[in-house]
């Protein structure tokens, strides 16, 4: 099954042809590894040649892939996940503040570079609620924890230990 679209498009990288479609065509692909591997399908752009029959996919058909792993994990895809987070007018900083994710693990779910884990996806969900959203916001934005000491040090004894060294062990002399 595929569906065509009008325009055309690029350069051909093997020919140099300019005609060059794209057709969008269902995708079986293999995910998983041993007993656990499955069939996947997805929906790609493929690039094809007219003159010379060469066809390729682009980052378009990774992102369908990737959406089409999601779906089967049943985990946010990276577009829902920017959704969410725009949703709220949040930059990414911002999002990982009131989340409390890093916003590394924030980057690498938008960008499709990782997929969340099931505990992060269930948060997620949880966070598209307003009402848990604002709960959220409430609890990261309290006071940060700060340990406390049981025993207190002079400012004396602080800054000898601050200026600590270990003595080199004196040079034994040898008799002879």
């Amino acid at each position: 099954m595929f569906l065509e679209r009008d325009q055309m498009i690029h350069h051909c990288d093997l020919c140099g042809s300019d005609q060059v479609r794209e057709k969008l065509l269902e995708e079986k692909f293999l995910y998983g590894s041993g007993d656990e591997r499955v069939t996947l399908s997805a929906m790609v752009p493929v690039f094809e040649c007219e003159t010379c029959g060469d066809a390729y996919t682009g980052e378009a058909a990774e992102i369908s892939r990737h959406a089409a792993v999601c779906n089967y994990l049943g985990r946010l895809t990276p577009a829902e996940v920017k959704m969410l987070r725009e949703g709220y007018g949040l930059t990414q900083d911002k999002f990982a503040d009131v989340s409390g994710f890093g916003i590394a693990s924030i980057k690498r779910w938008e960008l499709g570079n990782q997929i969340q884990s099931e505990s992060a996806d269930n948060l997620l969900r949880l966070l598209r609620m307003p009402r848990n959203f604002l709960l959220v916001q409430e609890m990261n934005n309290a006071k940060p924890f700060e340990p406390k000491f049981k025993t207190t040090i002079s400012e004396r004894t602080f800054q000898q230990a601050k200026e600590f060294q270990l003595r080199r062990p004196a040079e034994s002399n040898k008799a002879a």
